[in-house]
């Protein structure tokens, strides 16, 4: 019965969402861990070695939403309040989730979040957005991981209010300077991300400092004293709430290949205040603060207009800071292989990912947007303590009826000793209707290898129904 009706209030739910009149959304299926987007900015060969820009206009519009959301402002906000941007996004999804071991779960969630981004006065700016997330049956899952998910499986969207954004910017000088609560993606958020695909999404209460006064580099600098995490403000106990931290973030991109990708190189020094994570592979925790430095080259080479190359070579190195606990210092790599190619709108390829542990601690990216790597089942949040491989294939394509596929299929393996976890195999099918909404089915199976059917040897499957409307 809480099924047929989960079911029922959802249905009505998406038709309510995809009668709406059209404009943008951007679609809720992730893309596969390929080429990381180059950072918006000049690099034209003719622009000087340095230039510091000019002093902002008196007046500048933010950036436009969709054509229905410009109408929208236009009916709610006098000028110049109108050259603002609206914010509003509503996301429903009915999540499945059947394991090994615990009582399979459902959720019926709605993700709402309403907000607004001012135009530029002399360069400076602010933006707001309040964020809800609503459950039907709070009852029916575990919207927090073991020992609290009292042996159901986690589908990890809690009900929830709270601010989403609130922050104070100033863009001019060929650089963008944001302090407060924001989103912050960086490269391709493999190790700092919003983590978008939970309804709650991450959020980091920071300074943030972007240039591109050099010419084709990108730097940013991130300071960050507090990680809002997906499990929201009214999560059971203060590190599923939040991390407090003195976390600090570098990146540099050269953009000057334009032919053939980008260059970056990074550096992630993390104190999360003591915060810790199973060891996955055998007793105890490690700690989550260290110190993790890395360089990539990432990029597509079009042959012509319908033919390309997409490839990625990335290689990190993760050591013990001053906040990495008691015990021996340690340092773990990170290897990110990526080879595909592109015909037309179709796109297929091989990787390689691979996380190192000792069998005491492993690799962590503890602030990454985690689901879009290592499998859509997400066994592997957290590195085993003997370390993680993941070879896998990943294809994109257009379906009839302006539908798209997405797959991927995994193998999983330990890095210090033979064993193999397990693997995957998941399929997304997307279609937009319109600018403003998008609708998805998506599946994640994952097999585990035997028994014990604990941690990341347990059967998974996952279904996902979700309709997005944006404004």
């Amino acid at each position: 019965m809480k099924l047929t009706k989960s079911l029922t209030v959802f249905a009505c739910c998406t038709m309510a969402l995809i009668r709406t009149p059209n404009a943008a959304a951007q679609s809720a299926t992730p893309a596969p861990a390929t080429a990381s987007p180059t950072p918006a900015g000049p690099s034209a060969s003719d622009r000087p070695w340095l230039d510091l820009g000019t002093f902002p206009p008196d007046f500048s519009p933010a950036p436009k939403s969709t054509p229905l959301g410009q109408d929208v402002l236009s009916l709610i906000a006098p000028a110049p309040l109108d050259q603002g941007r609206i914010i509003f996004n509503m996301r429903a999804r009915f999540e499945d989730v059947s394991q090994t071991a615990l009582n399979s779960s459902k959720a019926l969630t709605l993700r709402t979040r309403v907000g607004y981004e001012t135009p530029k006065w002399n360069g400076f700016y602010g933006q707001f957005v309040l964020e809800n997330t609503w459950a039907e049956d709070y009852s029916s899952y575990s919207p927090v991981p073991a020992p609290l998910n009292n042996g159901k499986a986690v589908i990890a969207d809690t009900r929830n209010n709270q601010i989403n954004n609130l922050f104070i910017g100033y863009a001019g000088f060929n650089s963008d300077l944001k302090a407060g609560r924001q989103d912050i993606n960086l490269d391709n958020q493999r190790f700092v991300g919003t983590s978008d695909w939970r309804q709650n999404d991450e959020t980091y209460d920071a300074v943030r400092l972007t240039n591109q006064a050099l010419k084709d580099i990108w730097l940013s600098y991130t300071w960050n004293w507090q990680v809002n995490r997906i499990y929201g403000d009214y999560a059971p106990t203060p590190t599923l709430r939040r991390f407090d931290s003195n976390n600090h973030f570098l990146n540099i991109h050269y953009t000057g290949l334009p032919q053939f990708g980008t260059l970056g190189a990074y550096v992630y020094y993390l104190d999360l205040s003591g915060a810790t994570a199973p060891r996955v592979s055998s007793a105890g925790t490690q700690p989550l603060s260290s110190t993790t430095a890395g360089v990539f080259f990432d990029g597509r080479y079009k042959f012509d207009a319908d033919w390309a190359l997409i490839y990625r070579a990335e290689y990190a190195d993760q050591t013990s800071n001053h906040y990495s606990g008691p015990g021996p210092s340690y340092s773990e790599s990170y290897n990110n292989f990526i080879l595909g190619g592109a015909y037309q709108k179709f796109e297929a390829g091989a990787a390689y990912e691979k996380l190192g542990g000792d069998g005491t601690r492993a690799f962590q990216t503890p602030l990454a947007t985690l689901h879009p790597f290592n499998g859509w089942a997400n066994q592997f949040l957290t590195t085993p303590a003997i370390g993680l491989r993941d070879y896998y294939l990943w294809a994109r394509s257009p379906l009839p009826f302006e539908m798209n596929l997405s797959a991927q299929a995994h193998y999983f393996t330990a890095t210090t000793t033979a064993s193999t976890y397990g693997h995957e195999l998941d399929a997304a099918v997307s279609r937009k209707f319109g600018d403003n909404t998008t609708a998805m089915l998506k599946l994640a199976r994952y097999w585990g290898n035997g028994a014990p059917h604990t941690g990341v040897r347990a059967d998974v499957t996952k279904i996902w129904l979700q309709v997005e409307f944006s404004l």
